[in-house]
């Protein structure tokens, strides 16, 4: 069944997904196409629909569960079955005439077990061992197993989350939240071109000389979106990854085209690294310092 078009003549998105997925009937599919090659706004709905599912093919797929946990579970749930197995049922107690010898003393028994009962709290059963009760073992199996299926869950829940937060994060060679912006950034700038402890710096080009040209090092870590933003084809002196107005970022800098005893400053947002985009970042600033 398809769905109908709007009442502006246009296809339903979920028909244009359907034909790029290959499901839709042949006779409604050569009425898209040829609807797709006039109209230039289906069109556009189908190229993003195209990289939408290009994105999400990319995702990683769920962690699977390590052996040593999927096999200690086996185990327990293969004991708890043994156990249900070679445990045999519980016979009911058999009744046994009293005579009237009896009567005597096992109304004295009964009225000292009243009196016992009497001062228990409700809610406290009788002791659950004793002459002619038998161990509790189906319920020491089942506590066991419990405790190893709650210890395996645990173990299984700590490593997913290990594997969720200890991917890269956005931080480029700078493992601290530097703030970019204001009076900070000329500073920032410096610090990085002086390789000073402490700040986290990315790698740093040595200074020879005002009018030589500078030794330029690739600071581990930029993105490639980050690059392409700057618009600038050599490489860095230093970069390192902070926050700019509020915005997650990456500093990078280069060296002044013409005068060596300059650079150039650039601010990059780094929302591109996160959401995976091929594109260019955006430049949040741009500023010229002297290199000392």
């Amino acid at each position: 069944m398809t769905s109908p078009p709007d009442t502006n003549g246009h296809p339903e998105v979920a028909e244009i997904s359907a034909l790029a997925e290959g499901i839709l009937p042949p006779e409604r599919s050569a009425d898209l196409r040829g609807h797709l090659a006039v109209c230039v706004l289906c069109t556009e709905v189908r190229d993003s629909l195209d990289e939408i599912r290009g994105l999400l093919g990319t995702l990683p797929g769920p962690p699977r569960m390590p052996e040593e946990i999927a096999g200690r579970i086996d185990a327990a749930l293969a004991a708890e079955a043994l156990i249900s197995a070679t445990t045999p049922a519980p016979e009911a107690p058999a009744t046994e005439p009293v005579s009237r010898e009896t009567d005597g003393a096992a109304g004295a028994v009964s009225r000292e077990t009243a009196a016992t009962a009497g001062r228990r709290p409700e809610g406290h059963p009788t002791a659950a061992t004793g002459p002619g009760r038998g161990r509790p073992r189906r319920r020491r199996a089942r506590l066991a197993l419990t405790g190893a299926a709650g210890a395996a869950v645990l173990a299984f829940g700590g490593l997913l989350t290990y594997s969720l937060t200890s991917g890269p994060a956005v931080t480029g060679t700078s493992r601290q939240a530097a703030a970019f912006s204001g009076t900070e950034l000329p500073v920032r700038v410096h610090q990085l071109l002086a390789g000073t402890p402490g700040t986290g710096a990315g790698t740093a080009a040595p200074h020879t000389g005002v009018n030589t040209p500078f030794t330029a090092h690739v600071a581990p870590g930029v993105p490639g979106c980050v690059l392409k933003g700057t618009g600038r084809g050599e490489a860095p002196l230093a970069s390192a990854g902070g926050s700019y107005q509020g915005h997650a970022s990456y500093l990078v800098v280069f060296p002044h085209p013409g005068d060596g005893a300059k650079v150039d400053a650039y601010v990059v947002d780094a929302s591109c690294v996160s959401s995976g985009s091929p594109g260019p970042g955006t430049v949040l600033t741009r500023q010229t310092y002297d290199r000392s």
